[in-house]
């Protein structure tokens, strides 16, 4: 379905609407409020008068006015609901507006996910407070959030690539449903707790005979019998006493179990309740596609199950109470019954349960693919076809995270393995940029997104970088022995016969922290290293000489990007050009400023 309005306008449209059925909500809700408490009154008068008049008009009037309370109470909370419902709506749109000003919101950076010896998430902005994590992320459970950090870190193999780019085209028409999945998510504020216990817990095995010992659960019964018994005079109260410190013994077997699980599980429940809330909303989606129907065929029946063992990880939290353990916890062995539902749950459904948080993770991260797109209706998906070697072919590519009125888009086109293309240029030119903008378009594709750009056709890649290197006083390394460290990984990758994707390499300002002749002689012998492995890239670098060499060798290729004095002040065009940069801005710079160069 193609989009035909702006998603601006349709973001406007939904925060507006979402407003007016707020207020109205609102109102709803203040007004089963009022009926609530007027109820109430009338719940303890009309108690209050049968007591002293003894009328029995006055206990059914009681009798209504309870009624009644308990309905309202129930319509106040699905009032409630769909109150909180309405304002996260608003969020959302919110939040999406903003993102399409590059205005972040949100404070998830996904720097958690950082790993400083990934081949390229660092240098390509990945993560960070102005990350394509940011641009993207629309997930709102820990789950989600870290699927969407594995896709951005992993390309795709080639069929999920395409599978996704089907389910990218789909979940991207309706809007509609997504924005529903985010509202609904945050109506619980423990939706983003992570569940990595959950996953623990369900491969652990209860010891045997704790197993056969929860029988005792169910001794309570007997207490309660004894203690009848007692009170009628029919039985000494020993009895009953002596059964209190045997059901105290049976708890004090579980309690080490008990208290490490509750440790780990604590409000566990109220997360997997919006999980199944989730789950629900995924069972009843419209989609069709081949991706969709993958995941939907996993996650059949798993809201129910999901809800099910949230509400039992919920009621073993009640031992948190003074109230409730002393009362109720310990003299119906409360946690027994907990325990052996959820060992019983755990035996039913354990095997399934890693495919159900996949699947939910899958749409949380698939619902960001496809928000993207249907912010940016004029990127295409790319088209992705495998190849053995390096093929990349793209017109009029940006950089995704700089505003569409700043932006310069440039053509590019690199195929083979074993090519180099020297990218030359003056100080703030636009290497580093487009260096990244072809990475991360790359980092996109892979994904199963769309790309910034008019077109991009390519062939899978893993897509390596060194831009960012920095010295360690930790490890005690410079940036130039950081920078070689990079490269020998880069070297070790490219070398690895048992890697199935070509590399497709970004380095800047290559050997930036040594001698001029030094660096020359070593950009040389790295870019021949790399020359009969299964790879290519490009290299930016101020080194004149190295772009005459380049000249010379028939897998190397000279590009530049310029930059002119016009009036005294500098202008760059950020544009690609063919051949050896022939202008320089270090002197005029300095002489902007203050520094009297050759003077």
């Amino acid at each position: 379905m193609e989009q035909n309005f702006s998603p601006a306008d349709y973001f406007q449209a939904q925060l507006k609407d979402a407003t007016g059925k707020e207020e109205v909500a609102q109102q709803l809700f203040n007004g089963l409020a009022g009926g609530r408490l007027l109820s109430f009154v009338a719940l303890v008068v009309s108690l209050g008068l049968w007591s002293n008049q003894n009328e029995p008009l006055w206990g059914v009037l009681g009798l209504a006015a309870g009624i009644l309370f308990v309905a309202l109470m129930g319509r106040q909370q699905k009032a409630k609901r769909r109150r909180n419902f309405l304002r996260n709506l608003q969020t959302t749109n919110t939040d999406e507006l903003a993102r399409l000003d590059f205005k972040f919101l949100r404070s998830e950076t996904g720097e958690q996910y950082t790993d400083p010896l990934h081949p390229y998430a660092t240098d390509l902005d990945v993560f960070g407070k102005h990350s394509l994590y940011r641009l993207l992320n629309r997930t709102r459970t820990d789950e989600g959030s870290r699927r969407l950090a594995h896709w951005l870190t992993r390309p795709a193999p080639l069929d999920e690539i395409l599978m996704r780019q089907e389910a990218v085209r789909e979940f991207k028409s309706h809007v509609d449903w997504r924005q529903s999945w985010e509202a609904t998510a945050l109506l619980h504020d423990h939706a983003s707790q992570q569940v990595g216990a959950l996953r623990t817990w369900v491969n652990e095995v209860m010891d045997e005979s704790l197993q056969k010992s929860l029988r005792w659960r169910w001794w309570p019964a007997v207490t309660v019998v004894l203690g009848v018994l007692a009170a009628l005079g029919i039985l000494s109260s020993w009895f009953f006493w002596l059964s209190i410190l045997w059901q105290g013994f049976i708890l004090k077997r579980y309690n080490a179990g008990i208290q490490d699980l509750t440790n780990r599980t604590t409000d566990l429940g109220l997360t997997l309740v919006a999980y199944a809330d989730l789950l629900e909303l995924a069972n009843d989606a419209p989609h069709q596609s081949r991706w969709w129907q993958l995941r939907q065929n996993a996650i059949n029946k798993a809201s129910a199950a999901i809800r099910t063992v949230g509400q039992w990880f919920a009621r073993l939290d009640y031992r948190l109470h003074p109230i409730f353990l002393i009362f109720v916890g310990i003299p119906f062995l409360w946690d027994l019954h907990c325990l052996a539902a959820l060992e019983k749950w755990k035996k039913a459904h354990g095997t399934e349960l890693a495919a159900w948080l996949d699947a939910l993770a899958d749409t949380e991260a698939m619902n960001s693919l496809s928000g993207f797109a249907f912010a940016h209706p004029n990127y295409p998906l790319p088209q992705v076809a495998w190849e053995d070697d390096v093929h990349i072919e793209a017109a009029q590519m940006g950089h995704p995270l700089i505003p569409a009125e700043a932006r310069v888009s440039n053509d590019f086109s690199l195929v083979g393995t074993g090519h180099t293309m020297l990218v030359t240029g003056s100080n703030m030119s636009g290497k580093s940029t487009f260096l990244r903008t072809v990475g991360i378009n790359l980092v996109l594709a892979q994904m199963g997104t769309v790309v910034c750009a008019e077109s991009l056709a390519c062939a899978p890649v893993q897509v390596f970088s060194s831009m960012r290197t920095q010295d360690s006083l930790v490890e005690n390394t410079s940036s130039f022995y950081a920078e070689l460290k990079r490269l020998r990984q880069l070297l070790e990758l490219a070398g690895d016969s048992a890697r199935q994707l070509p590399i497709f390499y970004l380095l800047d300002e290559i050997l930036k922290g040594t001698n001029s002749a030094d660096r020359h002689r070593g950009a040389e012998a790295l870019i021949k290293q790399l020359h009969p492995l299964p790879a290519s890239g490009m290299v930016s670098t101020h080194d004149l000489e190295l772009g005459e060499w380049g000249v010379t060798q028939p897998f190397v290729q000279n590009f530049h990007f310029r930059s002119d004095v016009q009036d005294g002040k500098l202008v760059f065009d950020y544009r690609l050009h063919e051949g050896i940069c022939q202008s320089f801005n270090a002197s005029e710079l300095m002489r902007m400023m203050g520094i009297a160069v050759g003077e």
